[in-house]
């Protein structure tokens, strides 16, 4: 039997399931290990985790002039994950850098910021790092962009998510039955 569940339906597990994670603060004992190596990268956009010193000093070297970061203000200035002043050091560099952050009930997802980036998209087309903490925000940002810009299904977008292991959701996996999303 094919069970279809309607896009919102889906969009409240995932947001149950991803509430806790973007909401709270986790206390890392050691510097940032360098993300770019092992990000994403999906036409002329690079989803990553946070960037080191040393890659973002690398960035236009890999032909990346554009950052957006949608790290709350909280988790950039915490100097424990994050020892140097990243809008700093990409505005000194001539790269353009936008932060509107994506975390928890303060910063939640919203469409201002899905315009933003979409905005920087449109603008240029230089390679685009956008970047979180860890690369889940902003795969999941991209993945809007994707539905509302580019015009892909929804469930083709929210499929390409398994590379950050947010597909298949726990409840897909829990009873064995494939969902799929839908626009309404």
């Amino acid at each position: 039997m094919k069970s279809v569940y309607k896009f919102s339906f889906i969009l409240q597990f995932m947001f149950i399931g991803f509430y806790g994670c973007t909401s709270r603060m986790q206390v890392v004992t050691s510097l940032p290990t360098p993300s770019l190596e092992k990000a994403v990268r999906i036409g002329r956009v690079i989803i990553a985790g946070q960037p080191t010193e040393e890659e973002i000093r690398s960035l236009k070297s890999r032909g990346i002039f554009h950052v957006f970061n949608v790290r709350s203000p909280e988790e950039m200035n915490d100097k424990v994950q994050i020892n140097f002043d990243e809008a700093a050091l990409v505005k000194e560099m001539g790269i353009e850098y936008v932060n509107i952050p994506i975390s928890g009930d303060q910063y939640p997802y919203r469409n201002e910021v899905l315009d933003a980036f979409a905005s920087m998209m449109k603008s240029s087309k230089d390679s685009v790092l956008l970047h979180c903490k860890g690369g889940g925000r902003a795969r999941w940002l991209f993945a809007a962009y994707e539905i509302k810009y580019l015009d892909k299904s929804p469930d083709e977008v929210i499929r390409s998510l398994q590379s950050i292991k947010a597909w298949p959701l726990p409840v897909e996996q829990l009873t064995g039955i494939p969902l799929k999303i839908e626009r309404k």
